[in-house]
């Protein structure tokens, strides 16, 4: 017969007891808006099973039944998005995917010319950047590489697609503030100009594709028919993590290398 402390540390190898355990050690301030600047601001519980619900796209009961150790399948992109949540580093998110589904998560790379772009200075120009989050996209706006900003205050800079970030993942929903018509238009107007731009680009399609069936009110936006070239010099405002419901000033900077003007060198200024 199995002692109390080998069934705690059988459950801690499933995936049930390893979910568990990276939510509750998950500080509620990592999380942007979940802690609110008055009222709760002093709030030192951990994080319930219905935020990260919440905060993944899927309901209560089923995330509840997930850390019960109930059967199901898992899709790459709840996944994607529960490891972004829990703030998971890349050994535990493989080992996440691995538990749940057998095998690592598929990768999504740049484009090859992107990446003929990048070489040591290229790097040493996103690293001057810091503390300010800085990334280098390409046109299907794959992150191609980025500087190292405070991965607490900035998970969206190691997403990997800013743009499927932004419409796919629900916490972008409370990071990124008037997120509809402060965020959304404009993100996809700046798709649709690039699709025009690009309409050959397999990666491209794949993204307004997976935005369409992955966002309700993506398709809706979509059909206004709006373009728009870049960002730079507007200012929009975010939720940081451990800013509580504060909203904060994103000046935007949107540069291109003359070596590949496909690329997008995005800075992020925050404050005022």
């Amino acid at each position: 017969m199995k002692t109390d402390h080998e069934r705690l540390a059988a459950r801690d190898e499933t995936l049930a007891g390893m979910v568990e355990r990276w939510r509750r050690r998950l500080d509620p301030n990592a999380l942007p808006g979940l802690v609110k600047t008055t009222g709760s601001a002093r709030r030192t519980t951990e994080v319930s099973k219905s935020e990260i619900a919440r905060y993944t796209g899927v309901s209560a009961r089923w995330y509840s039944k997930l850390e019960n150790g109930e059967e199901a399948s898992f899709s790459e992109e709840f996944l994607d998005r529960l490891a972004y949540t829990l703030r998971l580093n890349d050994a535990e998110k493989l080992a996440l995917f691995h538990r749940a589904i057998g095998r690592g998560p598929t990768e999504r790379g740049a484009e090859p010319d992107a990446m003929a772009a990048m070489d040591s200075d290229m790097q040493r120009l996103l690293a001057k950047m810091l503390p300010n989050p800085a990334y280098l996209s390409d046109v299907a706006w794959n992150v191609v590489a980025h500087n190292s900003p405070d991965r607490v205050m900035y998970p969206w800079v190691y997403s990997g697609n800013i743009m499927r970030w932004s419409f796919l993942y629900p916490e972008a929903r409370e990071q990124l503030v008037d997120w509809k018509e402060g965020w959304a238009v404009p993100f996809l107007a700046q798709i649709r100009t690039a699709a025009a731009q690009h309409p050959d680009n397999d990666q491209l399609k794949e993204l307004v594709r997976d935005i369409m069936e992955g966002c309700p009110e993506a398709q809706e936006l979509w059909d206004r028919h709006d373009y728009y070239v870049h960002p730079d010099g507007d200012v929009r405002y975010m939720r940081m993590p451990h800013g509580g419901d504060d909203k904060v000033p994103c000046r935007i900077m949107a540069l291109a290398p003359l070596r590949n003007t496909k690329l997008r060198f995005i800075v992020s200024f925050h404050g005022a």
